[in-house]
């Protein structure tokens, strides 16, 4: 500390232009403060918003163009429903939020200890001998130095949550878009086998006709015209059943795009032409366990988040430095001058932060487990995909075979009945038959349709027909 004997007035005018130059930078930060805004939640006004979407809205469709998707005619696909549900749910919305408040959060861990200022007046009872003012004026300042590396700690673990956090987002939208396609084949399925066990009862009720008719010739008994009756409502109660399923499918379609039911009640669907599942003839399984642990973005955000332990742990070990805060400054003490500069440590950390260090380790091995754990994870959805796909190509080939082996019984029946050898009835029953068979091949194909999606959703990549453009998924905004 220097001090000097100055002429008093001299000294106050200069304690007060330094005074005013700190009140002016005070004054200056203060005049860059944001105010609070509220922002009030209104129910009533969401279920509004809810109720008011439209799959026919001009911007959705617009959407479906930019990215590829556009339709060419009143059928919907599985593709243009994925987008749709991008467009729609909201919890993409959130997964947007996250990334804003993990960009905000950069700007927090980058910022730098706040300089302090400090002013203080003091008066005597009566002033010293020889002193002309019994007031007494001090101003200082003070900066404080991070050490240890705690800063640049702080931004590797905001920067590694931003990476998790974008991440998410796109792990949030493939899973989004992949339960829309998932769903779109299982309404396309419930419509089909509704339509399948109609047509099945149709037949059947022909055949009980044609079964009655021969019952009054004679020609059969009346177990047989029995088991035709039993063979007609069972087939009733399989369109009831086929129905309250495709009414669940439709529902179901209705909760993955976040739209009101009457949107989907009716809305022409359009069936998978090819399943991903076709890509097994080119990519081996361990291909697509590479290729899976690669490109899912959820293992990105998991050793995202593995790289944010790390950098807690960095900064738990950095806090075993104790800061230092240099305060320089100027006071006028009784008409006397005086140059101070203060040296301070905040906080001495006396136990050597043992505690937190500890509990940042425990914490990234934790993480380190969690991303086994989330490739664990995805290693069985590609082996249980694969397999399914293996598992219904297979069944297609059996199915064929059904199919011709029924068809070719048909030509036989067909031809007998030419001759006269047999009547209308077994006929019927070969034609029947042939639609069981086929419809059991159909089902198995949307299966491997399904399985398909599922191989994709497993890869974290379209492995099928021409990808979707994907979209920026920061500016998708759901209306």
């Amino acid at each position: 500390m220097h001090q000097t004997r100055s002429d008093p007035w001299e000294t106050m005018s200069r304690f007060w232009s330094f005074a005013f130059a700190g009140l002016t930078v005070i004054a200056g930060a203060c005049a860059r403060r944001q105010s609070y805004q509220p922002a009030p939640i209104a129910p009533a006004a969401e279920a509004e918003r809810y109720a008011e979407r439209r799959l026919r809205d001009p911007a959705l469709a617009r959407f479906l163009v930019e990215h590829g998707a556009a339709l060419h005619d009143s059928t919907w696909g599985s593709r243009q429903l994925a987008l749709a549900a991008l467009y729609f749910r909201t919890d993409l919305t959130e997964a947007q939020r996250t990334v804003a408040a993990a960009r905000a959060a950069e700007i927090t861990a980058g910022a730098r200890p706040a300089p302090s200022a400090t002013a203080t007046t003091e008066r005597a009872a009566r002033p010293d001998e020889g002193n002309p003012t019994p007031w007494s004026f001090s101003l200082t300042a003070g900066w404080t130095l991070e050490l240890g590396g705690k800063r640049a700690a702080r931004v590797a673990h905001a920067r590694a949550v931003m990476l998790a956090s974008r991440l998410r987002l796109e792990a949030t939208a493939w899973e989004i878009a992949q339960s829309a396609r998932q769903a779109a084949v299982v309404a396309v399925g419930a419509e089909r086998e509704l339509a399948d066990a109609s047509a099945a009862r149709a037949e059947l009720d022909s055949v009980r006709t044609l079964l009655r008719a021969r019952f009054v010739e004679g020609r059969l008994t009346s177990t047989d015209v029995a088991r035709a009756e039993t063979d007609v409502q069972t087939a009733a109660v399989a369109v009831d059943d086929a129905a309250r399923a495709n009414t669940a499918a439709r529902m179901a379609l209705a909760r993955t795009l976040a739209v009101p039911l009457r949107e989907v009640e009716s809305l022409p669907l359009r069936e998978e032409s090819r399943s991903a599942c076709t890509a097994l003839d080119t990519l081996p399984p361990d291909t697509l366990e590479a290729l899976a642990l690669t490109t899912r973005a959820d293992v990105g955000a998991a050793l995202a988040d593995y790289s944010a332990a790390e950098a807690d742990l960095a900064l738990a070990v950095a806090q075993q430095y104790p800061d230092i805060t240099i305060g320089p400054g100027i006071a006028w003490e009784q008409g006397i001058r005086r140059w101070i500069l203060s040296l301070a440590v905040p906080s001495i950390p006396v136990n050597q932060a043992r505690g937190p260090i500890a509990e940042a380790r425990a914490r990234r091995a934790a993480q380190a487990a969690r991303v086994a754990s989330v490739q664990d994870s995805i290693l069985a959805a590609v082996d249980s995909s694969v397999a399914a796909c293996r598992t219904t190509r297979a069944d297609v080939a059996g199915a064929d075979s059904l199919v011709n082996a029924t068809r070719a019984q048909l030509e036989l029946a067909d031809a007998a009945y030419r001759r006269g050898e047999i009547g209308q009835t077994e006929v019927a029953f070969a034609r029947f038959a042939v639609r069981r068979a086929e419809r059991t091949r159909e089902g198995i194909v949307r299966r491997g349709a399904l399985a398909g999606i599922m191989l994709e959703q497993a890869a974290g990549t379209w492995l099928s027909g021409p990808p979707l453009r994907w979209p920026d998924l920061l500016r998708v905004t759901s209306p």
